[in-house]
């Protein structure tokens, strides 16, 4: 048998059933979807796509494990991740499955070699690991719609406050020389910015230092139950938001109930899984009652119908799903579906955003600005008279 050159295998996505065609070259695609990180050795979601996916398309080609992690070893990025697949490597040569290695690493979720030790125990290895490439497709995908949609928020609110900061730390004062020269009584208004002006002055550094102070300890706060479980239903019940964020863990939720149940997982260990991998309070809370209800004897959809945080279109799409043994294809379709509409919000809102905060700035520069020039058209006027 001739010796086959890894180099020279292309296989197209769409011919491997991963769900997506490869429409650029493989060097424009990773320096397009190269996600962002300061250091660039992060082992993050990116690069597990990126691992899963290239990993089934080699199998399903014909490679064998070993000769698939040689090469995927070559590709890999120096520091910690070439660690890992040389580890990786080394192991699965020594007569481990790639499952058993992977708990090791904690980069690496009971959900994912959960599944892989499944897929290698029903001889659907490719299949699973197709589908953990289009679940850390989506992570990403997620991720950098939150960030597109609130880090024009977070600029402009930062320009907002420099450019308030300048004006009265700065222009004000200017203006207050002024009319102290020209004497005279002052409008409300410039009356109101000189004494912002004055306490902005006195107690600016004050109050960064009270900021970072609360910002630093609700920081170190973060995995405390109290904190996720004020912040998180903060959130849920800020308008417009509230319901972008739910439904993005939710899709979350959706597509890991597909893969686990495709991988045919059972039901309670699936859910507890997928507990552990959700990062968001109220479906972790609800999540774990629900695994006790099961246990109890209840069915899911049951289970689910008593938490708000499941709609109840969702509630009842699972109760059909289970009446006909289709659970993992009804939560593939949830998931679908609750991305168009995460897509559909992020869009809106983001065309709503920037109009909203360009105006409310424009209000705040030109407030203070009418209210220093003001008592300066008043003088003219009076002088002209």
């Amino acid at each position: 048998m001739n010796k086959i050159d890894l180099k020279n295998i292309a296989v197209s996505r769409s011919q491997t059933g991963t769900g997506r065609d490869v429409k650029e070259p493989a060097t424009i695609t990773k320096l397009l979807n190269r996600e962002i990180s300061f250091l660039g050795k992060k082992f993050d979601n990116k690069r597990k796509e990126w691992f899963y996916s290239e990993l089934s398309i080699l199998l399903s080609a014909g490679v064998d494990t070993k000769a698939a992690l040689e090469l995927i070893v070559e590709e890999a990025r120096k520091g910690r991740e070439k660690i890992i697949f040389e580890t990786l490597l080394s192991e699965v040569i020594n007569g481990k499955n790639v499952s058993q290695v992977l708990r090791n690493f904690p980069e690496f979720s009971s959900y994912e070699y959960h599944s892989i030790e499944i897929g290698e125990e029903t001889g659907q290895l490719t299949e699973v690991l197709q589908e953990l490439a289009l679940f850390y497709e989506g992570q990403v995908k997620l991720k950098r719609q939150i960030v597109s949609t609130l880090s024009y928020p977070m600029v402009v609110v930062l320009i907002a406050f420099g450019t308030v900061y300048f004006m009265l730390t700065t222009v004000v004062p200017m203006f207050k020389d002024i009319f102290k020269r020209v004497g005279g009584d002052l409008p409300e208004s410039t009356k109101l910015m000189i004494a912002l002006s004055n306490k902005f002055t006195s107690y600016a550094g004050f109050a960064i230092l009270i900021i970072a102070g609360i910002s630093f300890t609700l920081y170190m706060q973060r995995k405390q139950t109290w904190y996720r479980n004020f912040f998180s239903r903060l959130i849920l019940k800020t308008p417009v938001l509230g319901g972008l964020v739910a439904k993005i863990y939710l899709t979350r939720f959706c597509h890991s109930m597909k893969l686990l149940l495709r991988s045919k997982t059972k039901l309670i260990d699936a859910i507890e899984l997928v507990e552990k991998m959700i990062d968001f309070y109220p479906i972790e809370i609800a999540l774990k009652q629900v695994r006790e209800d099961i246990l109890k004897g209840n069915s899911l959809y049951e289970s689910l119908s008593s938490h708000t945080i499941f709609s109840r279109r969702m509630v009842s799409l699972i109760k059909v799903a289970e009446e006909v043994n289709q659970s993992d294809l009804i939560f593939e379709k949830l998931a679908i579906q609750l991305s168009d509409e995460v897509d559909h919000q992020n869009a809106v809102i983001g065309k709503l955003i920037e109009p909203i905060f360009i105006i409310v700035l424009g209000l705040m520069i030109g407030f203070i600005l009418v209210s220093m020039y003001l008592p300066l058209f008043q003088l003219s006027t009076s002088v002209g008279g």
